[in-house]
């Protein structure tokens, strides 16, 4: 760094703390010298009113000034620092637009189908269950209670302990840092809110409805640790089997199926031989259509959605549920028609749930366009950031950077999740049939999740397995996804306790509130390993306490166990399980 970039870095942080200083001593003083306040009361207003209420909890501000901060650091210039940090805020808003479109149309439909006795039903998919885990962080505790930048905390947390895991890589084994912000950020809100459901339960909520201060604490600290040594074990194990996918590329893999992808790695060479790879076959030229997501998203939602209200209108009877001219829903479907017959106002009410589904896609490209936005800005901050402080670590970054290595097991991949996971959907549907049944849901998984799950399996049982393991690997995992997670979902739901939101509905009927109700992430390691930990956690909170903690130590043995590529010697668990490890030479 040049002492120019020192000069503007030192520059920066006292900017920072001069104008910290100034609102302390401005709001310490106003409430001490004019209200007559003691300090201890002038202290609790600047910690909750000027810093949590103004600041800390507003997610566009918290966030923006991180990339404010981690460019100023890097010595980028004020100019660049503060363009990144409006952009990353407009990009928070912008997301936030299109999840508060997405859970207006598609909350009231997932209300009607949970209201059929039908056990509900819960689309997979990542940007729809990062919304609906925000709703619950940021409405159900009343409304002046928000919590939602409880999960950017456990974001930031989650990012240190990936840092300090690589740092102590010399005892961890593990040497790549987590860069992809959407799935950090998607996986921190999921995480929090869930962990919250599953640990904190027991803790009684204040007499407002709030989350106790020392809950709040002890919940970003958990999360973050989890999620963390989820991080840096889970994506250093993709490190290796993707250098062979991609011909050493030097880069991980840090998204929502690292785990997945290590097992789909190990399974393939069960059903197929290598050389016989799926890039050696020709695909036809009408299945390259379903690589465009806008059109496979619409296709898929489109399918979800007319099943969802033949369902609603099949059970109420069409004249309960659709007005006399056919031009709207009311009656039964009110709620729904409050929010969906605008979408083409005076049309048929069939036209009317094309327009709603187009408008619940534009809500996802909504939130996507914001999440590019805010995470093109995040990424530069903080792999700039991780850089300086570990230089030569590994990036972990998103599933797609393989794809173009691996283009026809993408699709085989697709294809076999499809017919796994949908015929344990048509599984789920029947169990959800069986009278009395409260233990399991339908889980529906969409495009998102098919795509970048299944045809993601499908490139690492490929490496291994050739084309018939890129078929068959990602059908049998993601038969099994769907299973537990349908299980999984519908017990979390069933979670009640003192430490549980409860808000009363438009009929005056209190309801337990969940952060699962219209989506959840729904790829390979949170439908599966997570899902697991679900089941068994809901049972007790000290089960709960008891599973999260057994699975940060075997996840931090997987990542003494696998070979990392950048080792001088085998750990000590590899010479245990007699694992191949490609040692590097010392550096003198």
């Amino acid at each position: 760094m040049s002492l120019s970039k020192k000069n503007k870095l030192l520059f920066g942080l006292l900017i920072f703390l001069a104008v910290n200083l100034l609102i302390i001593g401005i709001t310490l003083g106003v409430r001490m010298g004019h209200n007559g306040e003691d300090f201890s009361t002038a202290l609790v207003f600047l910690v909750r009113v000027v810093y949590l209420d103004n600041y800390l909890r507003q997610n566009p501000l918290l966030l923006g000034s991180l990339v404010l901060v981690g460019y100023l650091v890097l010595g980028r210039g004020g100019r660049e620092a503060i363009l990144g940090a409006l952009k990353t805020a407009i990009g928070v808003f912008l997301l936030g637009i299109g999840a508060a479109t997405l859970v207006r149309l598609a909350a009231p439909v997932f209300g009607a189908i949970g209201d059929i006795k039908s056990g509900g039903v819960v689309p997979l998919d990542p940007y729809l269950g990062w919304t609906s885990a925000e709703n619950f962080l940021q409405t159900s505790f009343g409304q002046a209670n928000n919590f939602l930048t409880l999960a950017s905390f456990t974001f930031i947390a989650a990012f240190i302990v990936n840092i300090l895991m690589v740092l102590a890589k010399r005892f961890t084994n593990t040497n790549s840092i987590v860069i992809t912000g959407h799935i950090m950020l998607q996986q921190s809100t999921v995480v929090t809110a869930l962990l919250y459901m599953i640990l904190f339960r027991s803790i009684p909520l204040l007499d407002d409805g709030a989350i106790s201060a020392g809950s709040q604490v002890g919940l970003v600290l958990i999360s973050g640790l989890f999620l963390g040594i989820y991080w840096a074990t889970s994506s250093v194990a993709t490190l290796k089997i993707t250098n062979l996918v991609t011909q050493n590329a030097g880069f991980a893999v840090g998204h929502q199926q690292m785990l997945t992808l290590f097992t789909s790695y190990k399974m393939g060479r069960f059903f197929g031989n290598k050389e016989h790879s799926a890039e050696n076959r020709k695909l036809p030229q009408s299945l390259k259509i379903f690589e465009d997501n806008i059109f496979t998203q619409t296709i898929i939602m489109l399918f979800l959605f007319a099943i969802l209200f033949a369902i609603i209108i099949g059970y109420h009877g069409l004249e309960n549920t659709v007005n006399d001219t056919y031009s709207g829903f009311t009656g039964k479907a009110e709620k729904i028609g409050a929010t969906w017959n605008g979408s083409y106002s005076g049309a048929n009410f069939v036209l009317i749930i094309l327009g709603g589904v187009l408008q619940i896609i534009a809500s996802l490209i909504a939130i996507m366009t914001g999440v590019r936005m805010f995470v093109t800005e995040l990424q530069q901050s903080f792999h700039g950031i991780s850089e300086k402080v570990i230089p030569g670590a590994v990036v972990a970054v998103d599933i797609a950077a393989t794809y173009g290595f691996s283009i026809n097991a993408v699709t085989y991949g697709f294809l076999g999740g499809v017919f796994g996971q949908f015929l344990a959907v048509f599984i789920a549907v029947g169990l959800a049939a069986i009278p009395g049944n409260n233990y399991s849901l339908v889980a529906i998984p969409l495009f998102i999740t098919l795509f970048f799950n299944s045809g993601a399996m499908g490139v690492y049982a490929n490496a291994s397995g050739g084309w018939k393991a890129a078929f068959i690997v990602p059908a049998i995992i993601g038969f099994f996804e769907i299973i537990v997670i349908s299980f999984g979902l519908k017990l979390v739901q069933n979670i009640a306790d003192v430490g549980i939101p409860v808000l009363q509905n438009e009929a005056g009927v209190p309801v337990l509130q969940n952060p699962v109700t219209t989506g959840f992430l729904g790829m390979g390691d949170w439908n599966l390993f997570f899902g697991l930990s679900l089941i068994i956690g809901q049972f007790h909170y000290v089960l709960g306490w008891i599973i999260i903690f057994v699975g940060m130590i075997g996840l931090i043995l997987l990542g003494q166990g696998v070979d990392s590529t950048k080792q001088t010697k085998k750990t000590w668990l590899q010479k245990l399980l007699k694992v191949n490890v490609d040692l590097v030479q010392k550096e003198a």
